[in-house]
């Protein structure tokens, strides 16, 4: 008994000590890292890839575990080398200790920055009793185009013509395909693709959409600039063939004369054309070897099955002409002609750095009635902009039509007044061949061969409500769905109190803010849809807020300025 006594108290001792020494390793440790630098952005993004900017600007917030604590200093490293950074240090930039708080849009000054190239990058700060913090994580940009020269690419588009009468505009214009194969024949090490298509673009390789963006790029000024997006394909780029393919549609760059507020026409003052496309896809291969595909008279086109669309007005589709195989291998090939090259717009091409555009919610429908003979009104329960998504089975030739709405009159049926296109709500208003009334509609025209799901691609709409005509028996709760869209904003703030009035109320504005920001910031998702100023003015300190609005905002002033 005396021996298991004493070895009890032995090991009660040695636990004793274990646990003092864990306590003072946590004290010494806190004591020689009371700083710590964490959410590191470059642009005032997580690891961004793509920028074209020479000088980018890092920002960056720390974490203690003592109070009142302040940084006194930092020091960055930044190379294109990972291993000489995971060893502490940065050929491309060593600032060596710096005396400075500032913490937010730090400028790079090392050597200069080389396009296509991914930069690796830490810091570590000094609090204000010299005590310095261990380095970061690791974080890393990769540039895109730094010079114009960059572009090798160049503007193609389908060859076809814009009306001279206006009233013709109105008429069916079916949309772009183009397409083109390569092949490829080593191990690919990285693979990007630059792409810029307008009004609006998406682009597909191996019959596969890239990407997530919508309603892509950002609406600018186009004679003063034009937006690109980098996207990482190296998973999607296969050994051997590959066909890459792009749909384009309208957007703001080949708008309707339609006169807005019975007024403007935008064909007359801003710069447009038809939809053209500009797309480099750059491969590297793991000896190092590089190859690149660009848009050029050699890429093919044909006409697609979008046979309508406007930012305005809404889309038409008829799934009756839709490309067999158009995005990957054995197309018809006999609709299929030589792209041609074209002036596209004159302002300088510029990497998207604001957020793009996302379908950022799924939203359920929660009542659906009939109203009239082959009318069905679907209530989304929330008001929010974005598109409707249906899943539907019929004959070959039924047409779908679906018109939106915020409200319904008192009998159940839709009030499209709510949401009219720039207020056109009498004949001859909105010019010659615009209609009547300037309603919110999709539509959509059955190829006929089992379910087939569809979603407009180059429009968006204000809605709560979607009356629904010409569907083959009738819809469910679980064949239509809503498509929330809206810029990706990163949420940055939150708001709840014991009121739930004011919880609730909060949520409505979020709502809000979320249906009006579609790379400009506008008071209405239907009616306008642009954005002239005032907006940010009476609202921008609520969003900053609640979200992060530095980019965003960033474009906002290029856009005024």
């Amino acid at each position: 008994m005396p021996y298991f006594h004493n070895t009890k108290i032995n090991r009660l001792k040695k636990n004793f000590v274990l646990c003092i020494a864990c306590c003072l390793l946590l004290i010494l440790s806190a004591v020689a890292v009371p700083l710590q630098p964490v959410k590191l952005t470059c642009e005032y993004l997580h690891n961004p890839l793509g920028i074209d900017t020479k000088i980018p600007r890092f920002n960056w917030t720390f974490t203690s575990t003592e109070r009142n604590q302040l940084q006194s200093g930092y020091e960055i490293i930044v190379s294109d080398n990972l291993q000489q950074v995971q060893q502490g240090k940065g050929d491309a930039w060593s600032s060596g200790k710096i005396i400075s708080s500032q913490s937010i849009q730090v400028e790079y000054a090392g050597k200069a920055l080389q396009s296509f190239t991914k930069y690796y990058w830490r810091i570590r700060v000094a609090n204000q009793q010299n005590e310095t913090s261990n380095w970061s994580e690791i974080n890393w940009f990769e540039t895109a185009m730094l010079n114009t020269k960059d572009w090798t690419a160049k503007w193609i588009s389908d060859g076809s013509k814009n009306p001279e009468r206006d009233e013709d505009y109105y008429k069916e214009d079916q949309m772009p395909l183009l397409r083109k194969e390569f092949s490829t024949g080593k191990k690919i090490s990285t693979a990007r693709l630059y792409i810029s298509g307008l009004g609006y673009y998406e682009a597909f390789l191996n019959g596969q959409k890239i990407g997530d963006h919508v309603l892509d790029p950002g609406f600018t000024t186009y004679k003063k600039e034009v937006l690109y997006s980098v996207y990482d394909i190296t998973g999607m780029v296969k050994k051997g063939n590959n066909v890459t393919g792009i749909m384009l549609g309208s957007g703001w760059w080949n708008p309707l004369p339609l006169r807005i507020f019975g007024r403007f026409d935008l064909r007359k003052i801003q710069q447009t054309g038809r939809p053209c496309v500009m797309a480099e896809i750059q491969l590297t291969y793991a000896d190092g070897t590089k190859q690149t595909i660009i848009t050029d008279e050699n890429w093919q086109t044909a006409p697609g099955p979008v046979i309508h669309n406007n930012v305005y007005l809404g889309e038409k589709y008829d799934a009756r002409l839709e490309q067999k195989n158009w995005n990957s291998f054995n197309p018809e090939k006999a609709t299929w002609k030589n792209a041609v090259l074209t002036a596209g717009p004159s302002g300088m091409v510029r990497a998207q750095m604001a957020p793009p555009i996302r379908i950022t919610k799924i939203v359920q429908p929660v009542k659906i009635y009939e109203q009239g003979k082959d009318t069905f009104m679907v209530d989304m329960g929330q008001n929010f902009a974005g598109v409707a998504r249906i899943k539907v089975k019929g004959t070959k030739g039924t047409k779908i039509t679906m018109r939106y709405g915020e409200d319904v009159w008192k009998d159940g049926t839709l009030n499209f007044m709510t949401s009219v296109a720039t207020q056109l709500k009498w004949p001859g208003a909105g010019g010659p061949g615009a209609p009547d009334i300037a309603w919110q509609e999709d539509g959509y025209i059955l190829k006929g061969t089992g379910t087939e799901t569809w979603q407009p691609q180059f429009t968006f709409h204000g809605f709560r409500y979607v009356e629904i005509t010409g569907w083959p028996g009738k819809p469910t709760l679980a064949d239509i769905e809503g498509l929330r869209m809206n810029s990706d904003l990163q949420q940055q703030g939150s708001f709840s109190c014991s009121n739930e009035l004011f919880n609730q109320l909060h949520k409505v504005i979020q709502w809000t803010f979320l249906s009006n920001v579609f790379s400009v910031q506008s008071d209405c998702p239907a009616r306008e849809k642009m954005g002239y100023g005032a907006d940010m003015v009476v609202s921008s300190n609520a969003f900053i807020y609640n979200y992060g609005m530095a980019n965003f905002y960033t474009k906002a002033v290029t856009d005024f300025a």
